[in-house]
């Protein structure tokens, strides 16, 4: 069971949605990301995560040690996780987040979409936690 007071980054309150704010990750943040992730992946029940806002310049180790567990977790991470919904209000700056996407989406198996506002991440977080497939809107 997953209790909220384990949870300092994501925000669990809406699981199965789980959001986070990367703009508000301090360095050296990875140890506790990884716990968190362990407990999400450990729980073993279908969520989306909503990422919020991004991290603009996180610190390279905290950076590295997310792209290893990453790597290591990436097939348990996708029984579980049913996809990553991003928050970019900036149109430009959405169109460069959905070319990242789709490569991170062939790396780590997972399906990801880039919303240009809250309540649209939370309708296509819904679709992916119900199977259903999402596009993102042609710009």
């Amino acid at each position: 069971m997953l209790s909220k007071n384990d949870f300092r980054h994501y925000d669990i309150s809406a699981f199965p949605i789980v959001s986070i704010r990367g703009s508000r990750l301090p360095a050296g943040y990875a140890p506790q990301w990884i716990v968190e992730m362990e407990a999400l992946v450990a729980n073993a029940q279908p969520f989306v995560f909503i990422f919020i806002d991004s991290a603009e310049h996180p610190e390279h180790e905290d950076q590295k040690a997310q792209v290893q567990w990453l790597k290591a977790n990436k097939k348990t991470l996708a029984q579980v996780c049913k996809g990553i919904v991003a928050v970019e209000p900036d149109r430009a700056r959405r169109v460069l987040k959905r070319a990242q996407a789709l490569a991170l989406s062939a790396a780590f198996g997972l399906r990801m979409s880039v919303a240009p506002d809250l309540g649209e991440a939370r309708v296509r977080a819904q679709r992916l936690l119900e199977g259903n497939e999402i596009a993102d809107d042609e710009e």
